[in-house]
């Protein structure tokens, strides 16, 4: 293999298949997980600095990189109880736990459609009316190749109430299928307008670092908070991620399977979407324990 060091062209403008080899080297807790450390991480990598526990405190940091590798020291997440608390007073009941599934195609499956546009075919839905009670779960989950959105709005748009706060995970993803369906299909605009302000960003505490647990290696993603914040993963599920969801999909409605198979991917993918949002209200319930202690 050529002997040149690893850097940013490993990545750009493409993958390489040989990183395994090539990063073989890279220790867990490396400087590539410092949040927004960028082309920095390979000057510090190359300098000696391999872990997050060698950036001493000459080392240029901003205050959520300082909290990064403070917390990765000592093996304690970093709680901004504060924040938190003013996080969690923005939630106004009921709390409408929202999450959509989507596939992407390089050639468009449906009319009035681009190239890897997000058209959504599922989400999970739990409303919690009131603080202690306990949660209500709708779905929804397209089962042939029709283009599933205007059954998506139609069904989704009765559950969401009239008041209360929906909380998605990066929310703004949420809302931009929301906008693309509500383009698409007008008469659901003037809802759209009603309901975007209700939205609140559950990754916001975590993208701010209110909270921050090592084992979340700089992402504020779901799949890296639920598990730090609750012990709750995806590990016993058969699909684990939304590309596996958007795959699986377009295989049970698209590709020649048995009724078997069929019920066998449907029930996986209400079973992930359905642990995006349940894990949702776990986040919130373990936020309240910390917010108190």
């Amino acid at each position: 293999f050529p002997e040149i060091p690893i850097g940013p062209h490993c990545n750009d403008p493409y993958g390489c298949p040989l990183t395994e080899i090539c990063w073989k080297n890279v220790p867990e807790r490396s400087v590539f997980t410092l949040t927004r450390s960028g082309k920095k991480a390979f000057e510090w990598f190359h300098s000696g600095y391999r872990c997050l526990a060698d950036l001493d405190k000459n080392c240029v940091l901003s205050k959520n990189q300082r909290v990064q590798v403070d917390t990765t020291i000592r093996g304690k997440p970093f709680v901004d109880r504060e924040a938190i608390r003013s996080f969690l007073a923005s939630l106004e009941h009921p709390l409408y736990y929202l999450d959509f599934e989507t596939l992407y195609a390089a050639i468009p499956l449906f009319d009035h459609s681009r190239p890897y546009q997000q058209i959504p075919f599922q989400f999970s839905l739990h409303v919690v009316e009131r603080p202690d009670a306990k949660p209500c779960h709708h779905l929804f989950l397209a089962d042939d190749a029709a283009d599933p959105r205007e059954k998506f709005i139609t069904q989704l748009k009765p559950l969401m109430g009239a008041c209360g706060s929906i909380v998605a995970f990066n929310a703004t993803f949420e809302k931009q299928r929301l906008q693309d369906c509500a383009e698409l299909f007008p008469k659901h605009q003037a809802w759209l307008q009603q309901i975007e302000r209700r939205f609140v960003d559950l990754q916001q505490p975590f993208r701010s670092f209110s909270y921050y647990h090592p084992s979340q290696d700089g992402s504020a993603s779901l799949k890296a908070v639920l598990p730090a914040l609750t012990g709750r993963n995806y590990d016993q599920l058969v699909i684990q991620d939304g590309g596996c969801a958007s795959r699986e999909f377009l295989r049970m409605t698209r590709c020649t399977v048995s009724q078997h198979e069929r019920k066998r991917i449907r029930s996986a993918l209400e079973k992930y979407c359905h642990l995006d949002t349940e894990g949702m209200i776990h986040i919130v319930e373990q936020l309240g324990k910390l917010s108190k202690d």
